[in-house]
């Protein structure tokens, strides 16, 4: 099963978690990815990969607890250590995944083909984004960023190109993430968002980094302005709504291929409305709001 290798199976068995102290990282404001936002339990960090996340992760199945752990791992890929709001939230320690080198091309700026691994579903617009360099010195290789991604956290098949990512719950020693598995699952949704939330700039320069110019490669600028609010003077927005369906589907398509019981809360047609609803919304405070009022709504 799935969750047989994952800590969050300790979690289950016990109706309340006791987490181990910590002190918080503190991160200055010019951290653009993380939208600045902060409640009194957690650092600044993405409302997409904590709130948002965790929401999508409750409606297409998930636990209350699953989903917390999944959005909780998905939002340390970018901080490395992230502990949720609540009190019975895990803290999580991830290495492997920074900001340097090849690992932050890996994760933060994967391509992607036009549908899954598979072949048997589309991602959201259908582009390749691996034709954005094919005249560089960056070609992809036989599998995708995200497809190599999906592979190792979806069906358990390889590991990451770059390094199997390292995990720490509530303070225990950091060991290898293991492929099909919560853990898993959300490093892969994690870099599925940002392979849409960097689109426009790996398709203008066929770089995979942020640059001063043009103006979607800039870090505070398409983050903090472009990425949310109306589609009409927003240009980042399509992708932030791209990325939200696409995590919708690649939290369905998991559960699917791991056999895991429970249904759905949301039908498609409610996931959408509240994708495009969230991504809408300009103030990083009211997206969390919403996503906050949605997922407490399905308790």
């Amino acid at each position: 099963m799935p969750y047989a290798s994952n800590p969050i199976a300790i979690i289950l068995k016990i109706s309340v978690v006791i987490l181990a102290a910590s002190i918080p990282i503190v991160f200055t404001p010019c951290s653009a990815y993380y939208e600045d936002i902060s409640t009194s339990n957690t650092v600044e960090h993405s409302t997409f990969h904590y709130e948002f996340t965790r929401t999508l992760a409750r409606a297409s199945g998930f636990s209350a607890v699953d989903a917390e752990f999944i959005a909780c791992v998905d939002a340390a890929v970018d901080l490395q250590k992230f502990e949720g709001e609540w009190s019975s939230s895990p803290t999580i320690g991830i290495r492997g995944t920074g900001r340097v080198g090849k690992s932050h091309q890996y994760y933060h700026f994967p391509r992607r083909h036009a549908g899954n691994s598979t072949g048997d579903y589309g991602y959201p617009g259908k582009r390749d984004t691996c034709s954005y360099f094919g005249g560089t010195s960056d070609p992809c290789s036989s599998w995708a960023e995200v497809d190599e991604l999906e592979r190792w956290a979806v069906y358990g098949i390889g590991h990451p190109n770059h390094g199997t990512p390292k995990m720490s719950l509530n303070g225990q020693a950091y060991k290898s993430i293991k492929g099909q598995t919560a853990s898993s699952l959300a490093v892969y949704l994690h870099s599925l968002a940002d392979s849409y939330s960097h689109e426009a700039c790996m398709r203008s320069t066929g770089i995979r980094n942020h640059k001063d110019s043009p103006s979607e490669c800039t870090l505070q600028y398409w983050h903090l302005d472009a990425e949310y609010g109306p589609e009409s003077k927003n240009p980042g927005t399509v992708y932030t709504r791209e990325a939200g369906l696409a995590t919708w589907l690649a939290l369905k398509w998991y559960r699917k291929q791991n056999g895991l019981i429970g249904k759905m809360i949301w039908t498609d047609d409610q996931a959408k409305s509240f994708i495009n609803q969230w991504a809408r919304l300009d103030k990083a405070l009211d997206r969390r709001n919403l996503a906050v009022t949605k997922y407490k709504a399905m308790h």
